[in-house]
C-alpha cells in the first residue's frame, strides 16, 4: 500500500513538473476590449471606428508602440472585440511627452481634433464598453 502511494505521489509530481515545461507566457501583451453595440448600429460604429480607433492603431503601429490591432465581430452581431497587441509591458507604459506629440500631428493628420470629438461622442449612443482586460498568450511546446 505504501508503494502504491508512492508512486502515484512520484507520478503526481513528475506530472506537475512536466506541465510546467510544456507551456510558457509569450512576449507583450494584448489588450483585448470588448464593447455591445446596440441592435442595428453595427456598421454605423464599425465606420466610426474605422476613422478614429483604427486609424489611432495604425499610427500607434508605426510607431512601434503595438505591434499589431485587430477587430474582431462576435457571431451575434452586436459584440465588437478590440485588440492592441503590445510587443512588451514597456511599450503599455505611459507615453513620454515626445510620443504623445508625435502621434497628435499625425492623428491631426487623419482628421480634425473637433470631428475626432463628435464621432467619439456619438458612440456614447450605440455602445457600451463590457470589458477591458490585458491578456497574455500561452505558448505550448
Amino acid at each position: 500500500m505504501r508503494f502504491l502511494l508512492v508512486s502515484m505521489l512520484v507520478f503526481s509530481l513528475s506530472a506537475f513538473t512536466q506541465e510546467e515545461d510544456t507551456r510558457e507566457l509569450a512576449d507583450g501583451v494584448i489588450e483585448l476590449t470588448t464593447i455591445k453595440v446596440k441592435t442595428n448600429f453595427l456598421q454605423q460604429y464599425l465606420d466610426g471606428i474605422e476613422q478614429t480607433w483604427v486609424a489611432a492603431s495604425k499610427i500607434q503601429k508605426e510607431m512601434g508602440i503595438i505591434s499589431n490591432y485587430n477587430v474582431y465581430v462576435g457571431n451575434d452581431g452586436s459584440t465588437v472585440y478590440l485588440t492592441l497587441t503590445y510587443p512588451s509591458w514597456a511599450n503599455k507604459a505611459p507615453w513620454t511627452d515626445e510620443q504623445t506629440a508625435e502621434f497628435e500631428e499625425k492623428f491631426s493628420e487623419t482628421m480634425s481634433q473637433e470631428e475626432n470629438q463628435q464621432l467619439s461622442q456619438s458612440y456614447e449612443d450605440i455602445r457600451e464598453i463590457v470589458s477591458v482586460e490585458l491578456i497574455g498568450q500561452l505558448i505550448f511546446k
